[in-house]
């Protein structure tokens, strides 16, 4: 349970710290990176606040407790680990923070690339983290 929370806050914390960062440094037109192109901060909505109906803070966080809840039951009945969870847990749960209290989601783009930020880099890896173990578990179990 302590790695579980320890990447929880270690995805938490840099994240808004990156993002802080890159929006005291991209204020304005963005930073110039040489021949890498410039940084820019990008404004982005949660998927749920992008359906189109008026979703409030309370019905996010609802949303983010039960699944949060329900993934980490499932983890400790299925042999996942603790660090997939947390990255799932910890991306999601900064930009909860960030939606509720901006009301936007702060993204990076880099060279007019597409915008992300780590938050976004954490749920990726812990979703495949998850796939990964998942897929491996079937296989011994198949085999």
């Amino acid at each position: 349970m302590s790695i579980l929370c320890v990447t929880v806050l270690a995805v938490l914390i840099a994240d808004q710290a990156i993002k802080l960062m890159v929006r005291r440094l991209a204020a304005g037109d963005g930073v110039a990176l040489g021949p890498c192109g410039s940084l820019r901060v990008a404004v982005g909505r949660l998927w749920l606040r992008r359906l189109g109906g008026q979703f409030s803070d309370l019905a996010i966080w609802s949303i983010w407790v039960a699944a949060t809840v329900s993934l980490v039951i499932a983890a400790a009945f299925v042999s996942i680990d603790p660090v997939f969870v947390g990255l799932l847990v910890g991306g999601s749960l900064s930009h909860a923070i960030e939606s509720s209290v901006r009301g936007f989601v702060t993204d990076i783009c880099v060279r007019n690339r597409a915008a992300f930020n780590l938050a976004d880099l954490a749920l990726a890896v812990g979703a495949i983290g998850i796939v990964g173990e998942f897929l491996i578990d079937l296989h011994r179990t198949l085999a």
